[in-house]
């Protein structure tokens, strides 16, 4: 054991301060980092028929390519996804949220990787075209599917419809149902309404739109719904953008919209971050959304939930680089510790040589001050008369020889090792000749 503890110490003794600062820094970003992400990650997709499904299978094929596996998880809503995520029990870590009802103040252990897509809010009808400043109080004695219960389209519902009616009464024409469900009973005219926040892209909305005689709602007070939920958005419909045929709809139609925000784990893995975001973008290149054109999405647009720190660097600073040259998963470390490394280089390595510097002064005092009383010593020599004068020079100069070999210096002061070595011979060899010239005299 001595013996090992001997080699330890020279292996430090080689590596020096240089060396237990590097291996402190390592231990400490392997404790702070986890290295690899995790081989399997799961997201929340919604229910059937939403435009959630299909970005989370070109999400899944993006992540394939990547090397992780992404499992998608089918739930009844984007409220049931939101719930899975925030649990400890679920596997969940990552789920898409319509923007305007949940803030991060109840769920604070999540965060925002931006907006994905536009989540448009379609009031679908039959019939003759409804000229009204207020859709909700039109179709409050109407049957109209609202979303299934606890559903974020339910929820979005009941906070649009309390900006002018009172608390949504018990009543049994709005119907709680799923977007499939609904969607089936409005084309077989069980229902007069249908309320939607999806994107275009959505099965059940382009099956909807594609149902003759169907309608779109209008909103001639989308501005003021806009005062009264910033989270939401207006856009416009152009006359014959759906149907350029028969010229449908048959003039601009304004409509209120959310966006798509994808919430993660706060503590979730960077290089899984980076991998949503990318795929988030390479989908947001190929999509022509209706309501946007290629490389719009993804975009900081919502505000209920913060920002993670990658997706800050992500919307101010784009891709970086190196995910182009590396593979994703170094690309991905590299990416999430250079900030170690600037902060090693600009703070603990001036702080290095300050230390070194501290070291340094007192053995180049020690050095300076041994020439001088070697000096004195040589002037000595000049100035003695006897042998005994010389005896107690001859005493100095061994003590100072020993002093000289018992001192550690750092390499940088080897010349005055050597430096003094050769003095103090100098100074010997004429304290030698003085004693020759006295015992002749």
């Amino acid at each position: 054991m001595p013996k090992e503890a001997q080699g330890w110490g020279q292996v430090i003794r080689f590596y020096g301060l240089p060396g237990i600062v590097v291996l402190a820094i390592a231990i400490a970003l392997a404790i702070h980092i986890s290295f690899l992400p995790p081989s399997t990650v799961y997201l929340a997709t919604g229910q059937d028929g939403t435009s959630y499904k299909g970005i989370s299978e070109k999400f899944e094929k993006n992540f394939r390519e990547k090397g992780i596996r992404l499992e998608l998880v089918a739930t009844s809503g984007l409220g049931e996804g939101l719930l899975d995520l925030n649990s400890e029990k679920s596997n969940i870590s990552a789920s898409f949220l319509t923007a305007g009802v949940e803030t991060a103040k109840d769920y604070p252990n999540l965060v925002s990787l931006g907006s994905i897509q536009y989540a448009p809010i379609w009031i679908f009808y039959k019939g003759e075209p409804i000229d009204t400043n207020d859709p909700f109080e039109y179709f409050s004695d109407k049957k109209i599917s609202i979303g299934s219960p606890g559903n974020i389209t339910n929820k979005i519902f009941k906070k649009l419809y309390e900006l002018n009616q009172k608390t949504l009464p018990a009543t049994n024409n709005f119907i709680e149902v799923s977007y499939k469900e609904a969607a089936d009973q409005f084309i077989a005219g069980n229902l007069d309404a249908v309320f939607i926040v999806d994107s275009v892209q959505s099965e059940t909305v382009r099956r909807i739109l594609a149902t003759p005689g169907v309608q779109i709602m209008n909103f001639p007070l989308a501005d003021a719904y806009l005062k009264k939920m910033p989270a939401l958005q207006k856009l416009v419909i152009p006359k014959g953008s759906i149907r350029l045929d028969s010229v449908y709809p048959p003039k601009d139609i304004t409509i209120l919209a959310s966006t798509t925000t994808l919430l993660v784990e706060k503590d979730m893995h960077p290089a899984v971050q980076w991998a949503y975001l990318i795929s988030a973008k390479e989908v947001g290149n190929l999509n022509n959304t209706f309501f946007d054109t290629p490389g719009y999405f993804p975009k900081d647009m919502d505000d209920s939930f913060p920002l993670s720190p990658v997706a800050k660097r992500f919307y101010a600073q784009g891709t970086p680089v190196i995910f182009s040259y590396l593979p994703f998963w170094l690309a991905s470390i590299i990416e999430d510790v250079w900030a170690y490394l600037l902060a090693f280089f600009f703070l603990i390595y001036p702080v290095y040589k300050l230390l070194y510097s501290i070291r340094m002064y007192p053995a180049e005092l020690l050095m300076n001050k041994m020439f001088v009383n070697l000096r004195e010593l040589d002037e000595a020599i000049v100035q003695a008369q006897s042998e005994q004068d010389l005896q107690i020079i001859f005493e100095a100069l061994r003590i100072y020889e020993r002093d000289i070999y018992q001192n550690w210096l750092f390499e940088k002061n080897s010349r005055f090792y050597f430096n003094l070595k050769n003095a103090l011979a100098s100074v010997k060899r004429d304290a030698e000749s003085k004693l020759g010239q006295i015992k002749n005299a």
